[in-house]
């Protein structure tokens, strides 16, 4: 979609961020505000920065991680000790500059340090302020240490995750952190919205464990209504059948969505069993649901007669909704993948990570710059936003109370 130069602008142009999350849920959401045209203040510890850093495999630098540059692309990194009552005054008057500040500190944290929503408030009229924990900022688990492999595995994702028969399994994405971080980014947008009508500001709260239960949004009636329980069920969907992958001759797998009647109906054909169309077992969804093992022990039959190939060959042309499972590798190199630019270049660098998913006709993102070394922006955020001249800085670097970025971590830059 072409954009002309007045159109060019991003929708988040002129608003800033000052950014306390660290590892993912928070940092994604971030990040999208950041391509959405937001400036983006990472605030972290001196000497140890994001967490994220040390997450994955080295890539630009000692500590600067495959994960960390995933999350955090287009941002700023201030390092400010905030145990220091100068710390906690800077971020203050960072605060006083932004329009959203993000944070995912155990609930309390920041309010500890004079850094939370009521505090904050004060210095800012219009303030979005956006909390992300693990369990919510009340309860009986408001102060459990979490991440994502603990909340797939108490918010019921890993318990319908895995083969038929078997152990739960782990989503291989870090779903509840991604969730999570999308719903924050939907809060903050809705309130922005809103900003008008709502002046003073609004606190915006997502609990991790809520945002990973909302994955399973299609199940729960049927669980919390009716007392059912849904069972791991591998490849399959314990709601529609058939809708699952098969193992062809090749060794390979194709899956097939035949989620509708119509679809069943073409699959009948395009597996040569047309009388199927008309047998009473398998007229709706549900009547072959109640017939699922008799069905699929003999679909996974026929489909073991053919190879991947030929089967993607035959279901195209039934219009069966079908696809090869790719493997990641496989999936970025798609020719559908490649022709929408799912994976881009940051610029000046050779390292690829995924784009924003998100386009208009009205305007583009630009260039997605390197995520920051930590520290890489302390003098310049506190000298632009704060007025701090070099001595002052100088000063806060002498105390401890700011870090700059590490000449050794420069040099690999």
């Amino acid at each position: 979609m072409a954009t002309t130069s007045a159109q060019a602008a991003l929708p988040l142009d002129g608003l800033r961020v000052l950014d306390f999350s660290h590892a993912a849920a928070g940092p994604f959401a971030t990040m999208f505000l950041a391509d959405l045209g937001a400036e983006v203040v990472k605030v972290e510890k001196p000497g140890r920065g994001d967490g994220a850093r040390y997450m994955g495999e080295p890539m630009l630098g000692p500590i600067e991680s495959d994960y960390y540059l995933a999350l955090n692309r287009n941002k700023k990194s201030v390092l400010i000790d905030l145990s220091t009552e100068d710390g906690r005054g800077l971020a203050t008057d960072l605060a006083r500059t932004c329009d959203i500040v993000v944070q995912n500190f155990r609930p309390g944290v920041l309010d500890r340090h004079g850094l939370g929503y009521e505090d904050l408030r004060t210095v800012r009229t219009g303030l979005v302020y956006c909390s992300i924990s693990a369990f919510g900022s009340t309860g009986p688990w408001r102060n459990r240490p979490a991440n994502d492999i603990i909340m797939q595995s108490v918010s019921g994702l890993m318990g319908i995750t895995g083969e038929v028969g078997g152990g739960p399994v782990r989503i291989g994405a870090p779903i509840s952190d991604y969730a999570t971080g999308l719903f924050a980014l939907a809060g903050v947008l809705a309130a922005l919205h809103r900003r008008d009508a709502l002046p003073e500001g609004q606190h915006v709260e997502i609990a991790m464990l809520d945002a990973s239960m909302a994955l399973m949004a299609n199940y729960i009636p049927a669980v919390a209504t009716l007392g059912k329980k849904i069972p791991r069920l591998g490849r399959g969907h314990a709601q529609i059948v058939p809708y699952q992958a098969f193992l062809c001759a090749d060794g390979q797998y194709v899956m097939v969505g035949a989620f509708t009647n119509g679809f069943w109906r073409r699959l009948c054909d395009a597996v040569d069993r047309p009388e199927w169309k008309d047998d009473p077992r398998f007229t709706s969804n549900a009547e072959r649901l109640a017939h699922r093992e008799f069905l699929m022990s003999t679909l996974e039959e026929i489909f073991r007669g053919r190879t991947r190939a030929e089967w993607l060959a035959t279901l195209e042309e039934a219009d069966v909704p079908n696809s090869p499972v790719l493997e990641l590798h496989d999936a970025i190199a798609s020719e559908q993948a490649v022709h929408n630019g799912i994976v881009q270049r940051l610029d000046g660098v050779e390292l690829d990570v995924i784009k924003l998913p998100v386009e208009s006709d009205r305007w583009r993102p630009g260039p997605a710059t390197v995520p920051p070394v930590m520290g890489e922006h302390t003098d310049e955020v506190l000298g632009t936003l704060l007025g701090l001249d070099r001595e002052r800085i100088d000063a806060l670097v002498d105390a401890g109370v700011v870090a700059r970025k590490a000449a050794k971590v420069e040099a690999t830059r």
